[in-house]
């Protein structure tokens, strides 16, 4: 017992507190070398100096062990979610590594910040090894390091594939300042051969001057709807955008525009809220966007200006090809949860679902009525010094998975690959029968206003997306017209 303990402490304890200091100076992957070939230098230090014995191995060995099977156990437990309370009481086994933890943590080094200190306590078990070898039966030893092996694969594999980082992959916002999941630079007012929908004769309706053109916002599907409308309707639009890009207040506002502006449906409703902005398009807001304007003091009007198809997709490789209205409510709400019951095969369903203040996110609300929808799959990571933050999972090509969307998000705007759309109560969601409603879950593009904003402006646009013009830039961007 006396030699665990002077072990523990001086060849532990002391041993990574002190190469830890490393930390205060450089990145962790840098620091993780070095301390890595530190440990091997002292291994072989110790060895010159006729310090290494045979039971040192054991010693080390039951170190690793120990560590192993709690971390084993965090990791089944908590599925992955290193905001789960037991990972605080595992870190306390890795105390001698606290300014190396910290590093990686503010970092966003996660995964050396778990398996790191592991990896270097195996590292100087096999120096020992190397290093005393003709003293050691390893033999004597093979059972414990057949469970260190299987210990440490279990852990790596329980972690990895744990909901908690298994879906972390789907829109990642990768495009407009962070605000966009989606490319639209072939929809920006100025871009050279852009994608937008134009007339075929002269616009019926004008505005002139930069001062009168009213400030537009919008979901990404929307966002070459209203960048058409303005491209057709406001004189040297792409001028003005196209300047208002190249200036300092560009990046500092962040708007993605001057009049042209993009802050996806999170976003723009807040923006439309506060008057930043006079018209978003997009669907209707969510619960909680609705409340934030009735604390403001305003109220929303909704002018339906197309129609649109809420879908649901899977993987193309999934047998099933049609739900009905109630299997998808009970999918949602946690009473179906394998496809077998649905005529598929039997594996699980990932029902995936969109972040809360999402237009398909309030679309699902409404469709679901007074069925609450179940807990969503989440992930966790790492935003700079903030900690640990837990989003909502959404759809990564999981071949169990199924989502759901606005069709031309999905088909106009290609957002998934190998996936189909689900017909819904045996109706498919076609042009045709978006139009006559058929489809079960028709809904409408909206261009959403204050009531309280009585520009004369606003109005009038609003007149224009309702006239033959209007519906003719909806109808060729990939939306059905309202007649």
């Amino acid at each position: 017992m006396k030699d665990y303990l002077k072990y523990f402490i001086f060849r532990y304890v002391l041993l990574y507190f002190v190469l830890s200091f490393i930390c205060l100076f450089i990145m962790p992957t840098t620091a993780f070398i070095i301390m890595t070939i530190l440990v091997v230098l002292f291994t072989y230090y110790l060895k010159r100096k006729n310090r290494l014995y045979p039971h040192q191995f054991q010693i080390q060995l039951t170190i690793i062990l120990i560590i192993l099977v709690c971390l084993t156990i965090v990791s089944l437990l908590s599925q992955g979610y290193l905001s789960f309370q037991l990972w605080n009481y595992y870190y306390i086994l890795y105390f001698p590594f606290a300014l190396f933890l910290l590093l990686c943590s503010l970092t966003a080094h996660y995964q050396l910040m778990i398996f790191g200190p592991i990896l270097l306590l195996f590292i100087q078990l096999v120096s020992l090894y190397v290093f005393s070898q003709a003293q050691i039966p390893i033999k004597k030893y093979i059972v414990k390091i057949l469970c260190l092996v299987l210990l440490c694969t279990t852990s790596f594999y329980v972690y990895q594939t744990s909901p908690a980082r298994k879906y972390s992959g789907g829109h990642g916002f990768d495009y407009m300042n962070g605000y966009s999941s989606t490319d639209l630079s072939p929809f920006y007012p100025y871009t050279e051969d852009s994608q937008l929908v134009e007339l075929q004769e002269p616009s019926t309706f004008i505005i002139e001057n930069e001062e009168d053109m009213p400030v537009l916002d919008g979901a990404e599907a929307c966002y070459p709807v209203y960048s058409a409308i303005a491209k057709a309707v406001y004189k040297d639009i792409d001028q003005i955008e196209k300047a208002y890009s190249e200036s300092e207040d560009y990046n500092y506002y962040n708007t993605n525009g001057k009049i042209v502006t993009f802050t996806n449906t999170s976003v723009g409703y807040t923006r439309l809220i506060n008057g930043n902005i006079d018209m978003f398009f997009g669907a209707k807001p969510s619960k909680s966007q609705l409340a934030e304007a009735k604390e403001a003091g305003v109220e929303f009007e909704y002018t339906p200006i197309g129609q649109e198809a809420f879908v649901f997709f899977v993987n193309k490789d999934n047998p099933v090809s049609n739900l009905s209205t109630q299997q998808i409510k009970d999918i949602y709400h946690g009473d179906i949860t394998n496809w077998q019951k649905v005529g598929g095969l039997n594996k699980d369903i990932l029902a995936f679902q969109r972040p809360e203040r999402s237009g398909s996110q309030a679309m699902m609300t409404y469709f679901m009525g007074d069925i609450p929808l179940k807990e969503p799959l989440q992930y966790e990571y790492i935003s700079g010094m903030s900690g640990i933050i837990s989003d909502t999972a959404q759809y990564n090509g999981e071949k169990d998975a199924i989502g759901y969307t606005f069709r031309y998000f999905l088909e106009g705007l290609h957002q998934e690959e190998d996936v189909k759309i689900l017909s819904v109560d045996g109706v498919e969601p076609t042009t045709e029968n978006i139009k006559n409603q058929t489809y079960p879950i028709s809904t409408y593009l909206y261009c959403v206003t204050l009531k309280s904003n009585q520009k004369e402006n606003v109005k009038k646009l609003k007149d224009y997306l309702l006239s033959s013009q209007g519906q003719y830039i909806i109808e060729k961007t990939g939306y059905c017209a309202l007649n």
